[in-house]
């Protein structure tokens, strides 16, 4: 069940973030991906139940991944350059199904690689490159820039390009909703300037600068975290279910406009797989990854209650405070030169410009649906956090101590935190498809009767 429920969790998301922006059925489909997410966690079905489940697992998997793939089709029809390619690395993705011994990796590698290069080169081409139409990827090349000739980029500003005297695109309310400002009181000055610098956690830069440095483009390094991303989720177990759940991945319908966006959620999945591999490969590496997950977004604090769920053996607690302590030097290495350099900018970039954001009425959120069936009030900004609260107890006392566990608590997590929030959009929720795909990847393939899917290795 679990190792079903969760895929149909990632599926569900995958139609929620197909449309741009708040609409009443992309609420039925996040509802639905909840119901999975939750049903996978807390049910457990009987022996025959998981037997009918066994046998048609390869079945009902191909169908959930079919449904991505037609929708990715869909949206690049009159884009043969992609079309093609992506059908091809499909095709040998599904082979992955099949039992193909010593070529299975080499495949892999091949389909991740041949992911990445179609993509790279819609990057390069007259006409997307460099116009994207998003603020995040002016703020991650201008911050690259700064650094790059020495300047601070928690000082660095941007124009606001989402004000009236630019493109009516900028204006439509597809985009933002009727009425949504796209920025909260104060962030805009009066010659039409942003007064916050670059608004993320500096690892995320530093991620971002070899793309920048050597391709001229930020989003060349959301493109190998994604590759990367892929093959550690192949790799993570023996088997072919980590391959299948890595094309999953790939063929999200959305997965393109993330990394085209520049959105920085590509990186913090790769550094959660970083995570996730060293619980299922190499424990000793384990508290140096969860720094550098740790210290790639602000919101990865709400994850550190199901740090107990990474952990084996009695005295769970001392062993979470000593893989903390070491994450915190890796979290204080990244961290505390940028905030050394100007601890003002730093403070208001990082930290303040996340509180001064405004509602946004075309957020992917059931905040949407409250306020406009409560006379256009909206809720309290603790609302989310106060949702956190049973999404934990529900994480910790019902996923198993395993990182197939801990990755299913991330998923159920972060799903109520942004299914509650003032501001949640697709980019946030392919993070949350990410971590339910890992939660079936870091199984092992012979496993007790709660898992859904056996095979022989």
């Amino acid at each position: 069940m679990f190792a079903l429920g969760m895929p149909l969790c990632a599926l569900f998301l995958d139609l929620t973030i197909n449309e741009n922006g708040y609409h009443p059925l992309t609420l039925v489909f996040l509802t639905i991906a909840g119901i999975a997410c939750f049903t996978a966690i807390i049910f457990r079905p009987g022996r025959s139940v998981e037997e009918l489940l066994r046998k048609r697992a390869a079945v009902l998997l191909s169908v959930i991944i079919v449904v991505p793939l037609i929708f990715t089709l869909t949206q690049h029809l009159k884009d043969p350059a992609i079309c093609l390619p992506v059908l091809i690395l499909a095709a040998l993705g599904f082979l992955q199904i099949t039992d193909l011994g010593a070529i299975r990796i080499p495949l892999l590698l091949v389909m991740v690689i041949g992911f990445c290069a179609v993509y790279a080169l819609t990057f390069v081409s007259p006409q997307r490159a460099k116009d994207p139409k998003i603020d995040v990827f002016l703020f991650h090349q201008a911050a690259a820039e700064a650094l790059k000739n020495g300047q601070n980029p928690y000082a660095t500003r941007i124009p606001n390009m989402y004000s009236e005297g630019n493109s009516a695109e900028f204006q439509n309310p597809h985009r933002f909703g009727p009425g949504a400002p796209a920025y909260g009181p104060g962030v805009v000055d009066n010659n039409g300037w942003l007064t916050y610098g670059y608004p993320y956690p500096p690892f995320s830069l530093l991620m971002m600068m070899p793309g920048y440095l050597l391709g001229g483009d930020c989003r060349f390094a959301c493109l190998v975290a994604t590759g990367l991303t892929a093959v550690l989720m192949a790799l993570a177990r023996p088997g072919r279910w980590g391959p299948f759940m890595a094309l999953l991945l790939l063929v999200n319908p959305k997965a393109f406009d993330v990394m085209d966006a520049s959105w920085t959620e590509p990186l913090l999945l790769f550094t959660f797989s970083l995570v996730m591999f060293c619980a299922c490969r190499w424990r000793r590496g384990l508290p140096w990854a969860l720094g550098f997950l740790l210290a790639t977004k602000q919101y990865t604090v709400i994850l550190l209650p199901a740090l107990f769920l990474l952990v084996e053996g009695p005295n769970p607690f001392r062993k979470v405070v000593k893989m903390l302590a070491k994450a915190s030097l890796v979290v204080a290495a990244v961290t505390l030169p940028f905030i050394a350099w100007n601890p003002h900018e730093f403070i208001r970039d990082v930290v303040q410009f996340q509180f001064v954001q405004p509602f946004r009425d075309d957020s992917l959120s059931y905040m949407v649906w409250i306020r406009n069936h409560n006379g256009g009030h909206w809720p309290s900004v603790w609302t989310p956090f106060l949702m956190l609260i049973p999404a934990i107890v529900i994480a910790i006392y019902r996923c198993e101590r395993s990182p197939s566990g801990f990755a299913a608590a991330v998923t159920i997590i972060c799903y109520t935190f942004f299914a509650f929030n003032k501001q949640a959009f697709c980019n946030y929720y392919y993070f949350v498809i990410g971590a339910a795909l890992w939660s079936v990847a870091a199984m092992w393939p012979q496993s007790n009767a709660s898992d859904s899917i056996r095979e022989k290795t």
